[in-house]
């Protein structure tokens, strides 16, 4: 410890480096005035000053300010040595800078007793500095990595303005970055992509998922791949990078060319709801599914729901930190609050929602972070479809026995050969339902012979999947061949399906207007192609495909 003694008498500092040299202290500095103590301080700051108050030319009361300046914003203890014992001398030590004072003649161990205190709150100091500057280096380097990652998330999760127009949206982080994820693309068929999605948390740790979420959608997208193929492909990518205690719960959804058939999955989000401005009637659709990232593949259910929108009617999608706004008594806003909102609003806007939310909470905040989506079905002829520019015919042919018929996943990995044709793009989301439809039903009422209108109840539909699964395991004989053909020269793809089933009435007909959960099928297979027809009485169907780009 490096001790400065000022003082003009040369007796006085010779009796204090001598009794510090007894204590320990043995590295002294002397200075016989002000100006040389305040030169000894300008060359090497000390850890330590014992100043004398009376001095010829400069005093101890205007040496300790400038030595106060010298030192910066460096904890240097000055203790004044005075033979003033009056009040006011003594707490004008204090006041000039000063941190304490020993009066003469000096009692050696009261004196080294202070100089110990003090070099203890020296280097408590010291200390305290170096965790604050490694503090100030600390966050100087989240912030430039916060910088940095705002950088990326502002240029890798960007949609695009014409796309994002067909949608009213109001996304809030409850910290810097948002957990919530909203993300839109055109559809090679000339329809729209958009999936809202909410992982596990808020926050940094929550909103890195959507990095590689964004790019697997836009890559998706571009390629036309159906909905069912992106929740696979999500629940696959996410249960590889996020680790086993996150996950995403999401809705992926496709809107038809026509801008009113929606193709849904949904996952984990509160229940969504469809109204309609004409008969201000509110479906709701509650999750079928688990989030994304948590099932393994071969538990995942990628099934979607189809449904028609009226023009103007509104799909209205939220995240949780929506409906867990709390009140001043602890009331969560919960789906209901939300749903008698939109009944009573006279215009619904994704603002307003999240405005009603905010107005109902306790709090100016919310405590996650809080998504409001709703697309109004309209026309979308602003959207470019997607011109293919592979000209290559293909022609492909897959016959399946009961073998490959039991396997769990054959569904999948026969979707994903016939969705391998050149020059289908912007159809093959409607290729991938259509080819669904027609294996199921191929499956079902070809080869295992059940009846779909024992699906007439929510109980009915169990026993439906059980009857299913119990002949399908008992299944020995049976086959399906699945033919393809693809001829983008005449814009058509021509798909056909036969099983060696008994056949079925393809006849008979299912009203539009029923309320049956069963039969319907086959009416959406003729509604999303331009030509179906079937053949040895019902165990070959066939459909024709427009892949022309209107």
């Amino acid at each position: 410890m490096k001790i400065l003694i000022v003082d003009d008498e040369p007796i006085n500092r010779t009796m204090l480096v001598s009794m510090l040299s007894e204590a320990g202290f043995t590295d002294c500095v002397e200075a016989a005035c002000g100006e040389d103590a305040l030169a000894i301080v300008e060359q090497a700051i000390p850890d330590l000053v014992l100043l004398d108050v009376i001095m010829p030319g400069m005093s101890g009361f205007e040496v300790a300010p400038q030595i106060r300046t010298l030192a910066g914003g460096r904890y240097l203890p000055i203790l004044f040595i005075t033979a003033l014992d009056d009040k006011e001398s003594l707490v004008k030590c204090l006041e000039v800078g000063g941190n304490d004072f020993a009066t003469k003649p000096f009692d050696k161990h009261i004196l080294t007793a202070k100089i110990r205190a003090h070099e203890k709150i020296r280097n408590l100091s010291a200390h305290i500095e170096q965790q604050n500057e490694e503090l100030r280096f600390y966050q100087q380097r989240v912030a430039r990595e916060h910088a940095i990652v705002e950088h990326i998330f502002s240029h890798a999760i960007v949609n695009k303005s014409h796309i994002l127009n067909y949608f009213d949206h109001a996304l809030t982080p409850a910290e810097t970055f948002n957990g919530d994820v909203f993300v839109c693309e055109a559809s090679p068929s000339g329809g729209l992509y958009f999936l809202v999605g909410d992982f596990t948390g808020h926050g940094l740790a929550s909103a890195i998922g959507a990095l590689p979420v964004t790019r697997a959608f836009q890559e998706m997208s571009v390629k036309g791949l159906s909905v069912n193929e992106m929740a696979t492909e999500f629940n696959k990518i996410l249960l590889r990078f996020l680790p086993s205690d996150m996950f995403m719960a999401a809705v992926i959804g496709e809107v038809g060319s026509d801008g009113s058939r929606i193709t849904l999955w949904q996952g984990g989000m509160p229940q969504m709801m469809v109204v309609s401005d004409k008969r201000r009637f509110i479906k709701t659709i509650s999750s079928p599914h688990m989030a994304l990232g948590i099932l393994e593949q071969h538990e995942f259910d990628s099934e979607c729901e189809i449904f028609e929108m009226l023009a103007n009617d509104k799909l209205i999608i939220y995240s949780d930190g929506l409906t867990e706004a709390v009140d001043a008594h602890g009331n969560m806003l919960t789906e209901e609050g939300v749903k008698q909102w939109c009944a009573e609003a006279s215009d619904i806007t994704a603002d307003g929602i999240f405005n009603h939310a905010k107005a109902f909470s306790a709090t100016p905040s919310f405590d996650d972070d809080v998504s409001v989506v709703i697309f109004k079905s309209q026309s979308l002829e602003g959207v470019q479809p997607y011109r293919a520019t592979d000209d290559i015919p293909l022609n492909i042919t897959i016959t399946l026995s009961a073998k490959h018929l039991k396997q769990p996943d054959i569904q999948t990995r026969m979707l994903h050969q016939t969705s391998q044709c050149s020059g289908i793009e912007h159809v093959r989301s409607v290729l991938f339902t259509v080819v669904s439809e027609m294996f199921s039903n191929a499956l079902e009422h070809g080869i295992l012979n059940m009846d779909s209108r024992l699906k007439h109840s929510p109980e009915g539909f169990q026993l439906y999947y059980e009857q299913r699964e119990k002949l399908l395991s008992g299944l020995d004989e049976g086959t399906i061949i699945i033919n393809i053909e693809s001829d983008p020269e005449k814009e058509s793809v021509f798909l056909s399906i036969e099983d060696s089933g008994n056949g079925f009435d393809w006849e008979r007909k299912v009203s539009s207007e029923s309320n049956d959960t069963f039969g319907r099928g086959i009416g959406l297979i003729r509604a999303l192609s331009s030509k179906v027809w079937f053949e040895k009485g019902g165990r070959k169907i066939n459909c024709l495909l427009n892949t022309a780009v209107e």
